[in-house]
């Protein structure tokens, strides 16, 4: 045993010395004229071992001891060779110098009315699409990637705020790289629908503990009919050349073949029929016979509906790893954003090695939902591991942006440099004042609090006439994940002379190993006043308008005394639920005054205490105590495993959420007795061509109402504002406040929206320039013969000027069981994709 140990230990001596050689080949590529090949592939014959140029066209391969023959090629460029041989470490270089691709053009008798010898070979290639879709059943590679976005030009304001190149890392200019990560990883891929990705090291350029990409750009594969490529950039997916139906979008032009490695390469012009249709404009080589994509050059602009970028260019490189089956090598992706006077370019460099398809992949590789996983220590590594390992060298620019940001990084994290920020940040400016509301970052950046805004500070209806109301709220972090949260709000009406307060405290603690899981509880009390709808659905400032302007007062109020705690959990598997139990006492109030600007206006003012309520309710001082329980699930979450901590990513699954109102009786001399649920889906589905679709649908009712009060009726989501949208897909742009509400066993709600994303607007002359979007929908709400209403609605989104389209308009159709119908326009704001309405609800108090 003991000899067995010995020859152990000496054959692993013996192979020491081999296991750490390996050459290094280097140089630059360029073509007959001297320019730059930037990102040009280099790879050994017969495998898929290989590298990708950096932008600067420099290249290493790093080889173990071995003869073999080094073959570079760039699209457009005939290949190039180099036969080496790797005997130990030393370092061989040799400079690519390619020359244009001379491509041959077979002669053909060619009349008017015949097509362009393109077609039939690209509908060879259609026909071969899901052969070479389908016979990947299973697919491995191990990645490099290396992204980096730099700046061409930096405005001095955004908004009115600063803009400080130094905190940016770019030069006096506005020119410089914001934006710098490396990664190295294993893909695993295997039908159907099993991803996962192992990212064994990752470098941020000035951030120790950044993770760069969670799941590398992933290989936008042609063979799809559609291709999706970021969400923001078009949900709509991009229309593939080689896609079934693609010679209804397309033209085609051979523009000649060559031979390479026995293959016969044809070069074919795509250029699409349409503009402002999601279509590619580019090149694109088929292998003949095999009827494979040999590489890709495409572009995407304004014209192909492309949204927030204004470039977005794709290059691909294939190479054969068997028979008839090519695979993808390198894959390089370059964006240029103009947007709010940033003008950026960035370039993501792809390189795949090592591939494996339809090879086994052991069943545990996929288990527990993870989709991305890192090594313990990937974001931890030297930093000359890098320097030994990466395929794709630095360009000078990188290598400077690594050392600088190293240094910044020692100064922005000092507790010096963290207070002067904190010390800036606490200045006061009108905007705050006004607008926003006012920010204070105590000295260690522990404790924080903020103000409301004046604008909505102060405001006026018949209730209180003029009143100011100001809140406070603070924040205090005790450790990582744990915190407490407070409020206080004081409201005095100068017209009633009622002075209220609440205060609100609650503990958080967050689960350190598992962002979105965790726990809270808190405790609120004292008197405010309130809308009896806790939705909130009338606007305090645009009631004060419609109040001071029109006559017209749809603010509803009530005071209440109230004491209450709750409890909430995330479990961050989509699961979460909160329990709240609270004891209140509502007390009536009367109209004080009627008081306008413009004295000879026609005054519509209604009583405080809506008479439709009176019909189904009691509205008397009462005394209530309250159990109000939520619990919401949405499945098919899957999750991304950081260095330190586990996170949920977003799921397509619908979210099903039921809640349960209790008022019960004889406790503290509560008078309120019902039992009240509520059951809702709320979804967004994508049709990729065709757009979207979202729906919110509810159903519930009262299982007892033997006493309900104002406020705890079912309260119909309504809107009577002056021109602005209440959130979408929850609200009822032209219900009358207070006419709908119920105690009814059983109602139904129905809220569905479909949004075109350009299907029809990008074939109407004017409108495709515009890029604007049309939608329709409907929003339905049944409860009884004499209670329902419905409206329909076609609207028209991202209207706006060059970058900045946020607008949407929506003209609206309504029908009911009181007015009959009604109509009208109602606008909204959409900024980056996340709608928000100016009817979107406040907090309670």
């Amino acid at each position: 045993m003991k000899n067995c140990y010995y020859s152990f230990v000496l054959l692993f001596l013996l192979l020491i010395p081999s296991m750490g050689i390996a050459g290094t080949i280097k140089g630059k590529i360029t073509d007959g004229k001297g320019t730059i090949l930037s990102f040009a592939t280099v790879y050994v014959q017969g495998t898929t071992i290989g590298t990708s140029a950096g932008s600067g066209g420099e290249y290493q391969l790093t080889l173990q001891p071995g003869t073999y023959r080094i073959i570079c090629q760039f699209i457009g460029y005939k290949q190039s060779s180099f036969n080496v041989t790797i005997t130990g470490n030393e370092t061989v270089e040799h400079n690519f110098k390619l020359a244009d691709q001379s491509l041959e053009m077979k002669e053909v008798v060619v009349r008017a009315s015949d097509e362009d010898p393109a077609y039939p070979i690209i509908r060879n290639t259609i026909g071969r699409r899901k052969f070479h879709l389908k016979q990947v059943k299973s697919f491995q590679t191990s990645i490099y990637l290396k992204g980096a976005m730099r700046t061409r030009k930096v405005p001095t304001k955004v908004m009115g705020q600063k803009v400080d190149k130094n905190d940016l890392g770019v030069d006096s200019m506005g020119k410089g790289v914001v934006y710098l990560c490396e990664e190295f990883a294993d893909y695993y891929a295997e039908e159907p629908n099993k991803e996962r990705t192992v990212i064994h090291s990752v470098r941020e350029s000035g951030n120790p503990n950044g993770v760069g990409f969670s799941e590398i750009p992933s290989v936008s594969t042609f063979y799809e009919n559609n291709i999706s490529l970021f969400e923001n950039v078009n949900p709509r997916g991009f229309i593939s050349p080689i896609s079934d139906n693609a010679i209804f979008y397309y033209k085609y032009r051979l523009q000649g073949e060559f031979t390479e490695e026995g293959y016969t390469i044809y070069k074919i012009k795509v250029i699409p029929r349409r503009l402002y249709e999601p279509l590619f404009n580019g090149t694109i080589y088929i292998v003949k016979d095999d009827w494979a994509i040999h590489s890709i050059k495409m572009e995407l602009t304004k014209t192909s509906n492309l949204a927030f970028m204004d470039t977005l260019r794709l290059e691909q490189v294939f190479l054969p790893l068997k028979k008839d089956n090519w695979v993808i090598k390198n894959q390089v992706m370059f964006v240029a954003v103009n947007i709010f006077g940033f003008d950026a370019t960035g370039g993501f460099v792809t390189v795949y090695d090592k591939q494996k398809v339809n090879e086994p992949i052991p069943d545990t590789m996929f288990k527990n939902k993870v989709v991305s996983v890192y090594d313990h220590s990937a974001n931890k590594k030297d930093t000359s591991l890098w320097s030994v390992t990466r395929p794709v060298p630095l360009e000078v620019d990188e290598v400077k942006d690594y050392k600088i940001k190293d240094s910044m990084r020692i100064v922005t994290e000092s507790p010096k440099y963290k207070d002067s920020v904190r010390r800036k940040n606490n200045k006061l400016t009108f905007g705050d004042v006004v607008l926003s509301g006012m920010h204070y970052g105590a000295k260690g950046n522990k404790t924080f609090f903020n103000t409301n805004a004046l604008l909505t500070m102060v405001n006026y209806n018949t209730v209180e006439g003029w009143n100011v109301a100001p809140k406070v709220t603070w924040l205090h972090r005790i450790d990582t994940g744990k915190f407490i949260r407070g409020a206080v709000a004081v409201r005095y009406g100068f017209n009633d002379q009622h002075l209220n307060a609440m205060g609100r405290i609650a503990y958080v603690q967050n689960n350190r190993q598992w962002v979105g899981r965790g726990w809270s509880t808190g405790i609120e009390g004292g008197k405010y006043i309130l809308q009896y709808n806790a939705e909130n659905p009338v606007l305090p400032l645009f009631n004060s308008i419609s109040t001071l302007f029109w006559g017209e007062n749809d603010l509803k109020l009530y005071e209440r005394w109230s004491a209450n705690a709750y409890y909430s959990k995330n479990f961050g598997n989509g699961l979460r639920w909160k329990v709240k139990l609270g004891y209140e006492q509502r007390l009536p109030m009367e109209n004080t005054t009627k008081y306008t600007v413009l004295k000879d206006i026609d005054q519509h003012f209604t009583s405080n205490t809506p008479p439709n309520l009176l019909l189904v309710a009691p509205w008397e001082k009462n005394e209530a105590v309250l159990f109000n329980g939520t619990i919401s699930y949405q499945p098919g979450y899957t999750y991304v495993q950081y260095p330190d901590y586990k996170m949920s990513k977003e799921s397509d699954w619908p979210v099903f959420t039921l809640k349960y109102d209790k008022g019960i009786p004889n406790i503290l001399n509560s008078k309120t007795d019902y039992d009240k649920w509520r059951f809702s889906i709320k979804d967004n589905v994508r049709l990729k061509l065709l757009g979207s679709i979202s729906y919110n649908v509810a159903l519930g009712g009262f299982l007892n109402s033997k006493y309900v009060s104002f406020p705890d009726l079912m309260h119909l989501y309504g809107n009577r504002g002056i021109g602005f949208a209440s959130p979408y897909l929850s609200s009822f742009q032209f219900a009358q406040y207070y006419v709908f509400d119920n105690t009814e066993k059983l109602y139904g709600e129905v809220h569905v929206e479909y949004y075109m994303r350009g299907l029809l607007t990008n074939k109407i002359p004017l409108l495709r320039q515009a890029r604007w979007y049309f939608l329709l929908g409907n929003n339905s709400f049944y409860a009884n013969a004499n209670k329902y209403y419905a409206e329909a609605f076609i609207g028209i989104d991202n209207l706006g000027y060059k970058k900045a389209r946020f607008l949407r308009v929506d003209f609206v159709q309504s029908w009911d069981s009181y007015r009959g119908t009604n109509s009208g326009i109602r606008f909204g704001i959409n900024i980056i994709g996340a709608k928000i309405s100016l009817g979107d609800p406040n907090e309670e108090w």
